[in-house]
């Protein structure tokens, strides 16, 4: 009886360590994923005039069939829907997809939508990467959550309201206030689960919202090339979301129910 209370009590402790071990590896090899698609798209921008890829475009082509190329590794495309699937599009912590892909969103700014667009006509231009005034600060990629029903989407959230309910004092940016997390969505009203959208239910907040799936931190990467986990709370919206002139852009397109921001 000794020995199995002594093998009791070893196993309470050493099962929680190797579940942090197996969830640290899990997170070394989505950051690793995250730099290979960094490296991808500053492939695709030096082949495209240093502009970025549409998140989505006339034909519905999202940015992970544009980029796949500069990678080769994982899906492009599964069971007709363009999503990025399997091999660096894959998290290992990622719940199941109902075969969506999609576990990383680009910039829902620095990636312009033109979903709905026919091509040509009306087409919104793609932006250069000399748009972004400090790349090192901005994030470019970043893990989010899930929807519940077999779609997903190609982007997250920038808007502040779904970061921070004020960043300015006076008019001026205050960067005390440019560190609160509001998540999916309690500065709007909405209940905040840090958790994929259940099996069956569809919500575009909730699979647009950065997810922090790997113990409380979620990996993300920025404009000038490099990945870093991010612990919840520490994004700050102004300095690292947040872009001059296609924020707006992206409001008068999509979002104009959102108002003016900064704010």
């Amino acid at each position: 009886l000794v020995v199995i209370a002594i093998i009791a009590i070893l196993a309470a402790i050493l099962f929680p360590v190797f579940a942090q071990a197996r969830e640290k590896a899990r997170q070394t090899a989505c950051l690793s994923n995250q730099k290979q698609i960094g490296l991808a798209i500053i492939q695709y921008v030096q082949d495209y005039d240093e502009t970025y890829p549409s998140s989505t475009d006339g034909a519905y082509h999202q940015w992970y069939e544009v980029v796949q190329p500069y990678i080769k590794n994982g899906e492009a495309a599964g069971n007709g829907l363009h999503y990025g699937r399997g091999g660096v599009w894959k998290c290992p912590s990622f719940s199941d997809d109902n075969g969506q892909g999609q576990n990383y969103g680009a910039h829902d700014d620095l990636f312009v939508s033109n979903w709905g667009i026919n091509p040509p006509a009306m087409v919104r231009p793609a932006y250069p990467i000399s748009v972004i005034p400090s790349p090192a600060d901005t994030i470019l990629i970043a893990e989010k959550g899930v929807n519940g029903v077999g779609s997903g989407y190609e982007t997250f959230l920038t808007l502040q309201n779904w970061w921070a309910t004020s960043v300015l004092t006076g008019g001026v940016y205050d960067p005390a206030k440019d560190n609160s997390f509001c998540g999916y969505n309690p500065c709007e009203g909405h209940p905040t689960p840090d958790r994929d959208v259940p099996a069956g239910q569809d919500s575009w907040e909730g699979a647009k919202t950065v997810r922090y799936r790997h113990t409380g931190t979620a990996n993300v990467l920025y404009a000038d090339g490099h990945a870093k986990a991010m612990p919840k709370g520490s994004i700050k919206w102004y300095k690292n979301v947040y872009v001059k002139g296609p924020h707006e852009d992206s409001i008068n397109y999509q979002y104009s129910w959102a108002g003016t921001e900064p704010k």
